[in-house]
């Protein structure tokens, strides 16, 4: 049997949401944003990896991907996604499964790391929400 697959892609005027789903295998988002300023590109993504989800033993964990995608774009939707620098560094702050994520633009990739709040996460910058 031939499970369907579904892809959406969500644009704002400087990021850009894809979100994959192939029932039995796959489901994730991929996020990427642009500094207007200066162009670098941060990414997030959220997936269920190599896990084969057409095992039982995974569905645990397919439901909480599903939920932090659906999380994470309701905190885009409400303006919540955060922008801003740190020195030369593009960052992205949003809230995420009780905790923030601070997603860092490095010299060649990016980095996310969980903060216990909204101070922290913003530390060593202005921010704006993302547009």
């Amino acid at each position: 049997m031939k499970v369907a697959e579904f892809r959406w892609q969500l644009d704002g005027s400087i990021w850009q949401a894809v979100v994959d789903v192939e029932p039995r295998r796959w489901l994730g988002l991929a996020f990427e944003a642009v500094d207007p300023v200066t162009g670098k590109r941060a990414t997030y993504d959220i997936d269920t990896d190599l896990y084969d989800l057409s095992q039982e033993k995974q569905r645990e964990f397919a439901e909480e991907i599903e939920s932090d995608i659906i999380e994470f774009l309701d905190t885009l939707r409400k303006g919540a996604v955060l922008r801003g620098n740190d020195g030369a560094k593009f960052v992205l702050v949003f809230p995420l499964d009780g905790s923030y994520v601070r997603v860092v633009r490095g010299r060649f990739i990016c980095g996310a790391s969980t903060c216990p709040d909204l101070a922290a996460a913003k530390a060593g910058g202005d921010y704006v929400p993302l547009e």
